[in-house]
């Protein structure tokens, strides 16, 4: 487990009494990413219930943000998978399940269905419409664990790019240097895109394996409007270079898709005083980027330049 945390302690302590709990506690590497009160490594052990080797403490004196802690993290896990948390995120009970399952088996990394507290208010269970309609369209609404077509990979590889819903082999992550970006927001994008990109054993579960804590205001990533939204060009970047070096042109029209509706996401949570500034961004990008076709788009540039 790969946890980063910033002064939020009381969730954290949360995670990994759950974690304990569930007995899904081998190893964990906790980075506390600048926190005001520096986390104290035999505090996390006692108020926990772990023992010393489960749990290793790393420290950025000063915060660098979710994606640094990520990778700094990701250096020092010793298990051969690795599952990526949030401190505030809760592991559900099918995740010693998905565990067994996947037991034994030979995979790059394994996408994993969870709940969204967004859909208590519906009452309804599960992930949000969004990305349970890939799901469907993929034809894994069934089935515990599924070797994942490359069909299916081009409609999953547009769910949210969240760093926790996915078992990696570690030693993928290190053998084609994937990891997150480290920008104050949207650091997840290109550890999700890339993974996609470079697995060749995919598999993909419908246990309901975390819990995603949304919070509708706050200081959390999701609800900042300012000028670090715009250094999301810096992975999409990554990722579109990466798709035309190697020739990917299954992924071609996910990631425009993806794309179009992330920008379109990013305008409606940017401060309007920067949307000039995004719609340059975005023209530059299409310029630099954007394919003159697409199947069943013909004039894809020109399709594209109307977004911006």
């Amino acid at each position: 487990m790969a946890i980063p945390a910033h002064n939020d302690c009381a969730s954290l302590l949360r995670l990994l009494r759950m974690l304990r709990a569930l007995g899904c506690a081998d190893q964990i590497v906790v980075v506390d990413d600048g926190s005001q009160v520096p986390l104290q490594e035999t505090v996390l052990l006692d108020a926990a219930g772990l023992e010393a080797g489960q749990l290793r403490l790393l420290r950025h004196e000063t915060a660098k943000g979710a994606g640094a802690a990520r990778n700094l993290a990701l250096a020092h896990v010793r298990t051969p998978h690795l599952l990526f948390l949030d401190a505030d995120d809760r592991p559900a009970r099918a995740l010693p399940w998905l565990l067994q399952d996947l037991a034994g088996q030979e995979f790059d990394f394994c996408l994993f269905q969870h709940h969204d507290t967004r859909r208590d208010a519906q009452g309804a269970a599960g992930q949000m419409p969004y990305d349970q309609a890939l799901w469907d369209f993929a034809g894994l609404s069934l089935g515990a664990c599924t070797k994942v077509s490359p069909f299916a990979a081009a409609s999953l590889v547009q769910t949210s790019n969240y760093p926790w819903n996915k078992i990696y082999r570690t030693g993928f992550l290190r053998e084609h240097n994937i990891g997150c970006s480290e920008i104050p927001v949207h650091n997840d994008i290109e550890l999700h895109w890339r993974s996609f990109l470079n697995g060749s054993r995919i598999l993909a579960s419908t246990h309901v394996a975390v819990v995603h804590d949304v919070a509708p205001d706050g200081q959390r990533l999701t609800n900042r409007t300012g000028s670090e939204r715009l250094d999301v060009f810096i992975p999409l970047t990554r990722i579109a270079v990466e798709i035309q070096a190697k020739g990917l042109d299954l992924y071609l029209q996910p990631f425009w898709s993806f794309f179009t509706g992330l920008m379109h996401w990013v305008k409606s949570n940017l401060d309007p005083l920067l949307h000039p500034q995004l719609a340059q961004r975005i023209s530059a990008f299409l310029a630099a980027h954007a394919p003159a076709e697409l199947p069943g788009l013909p004039d894809a540039r020109a399709a594209q330049r109307g977004l911006a």
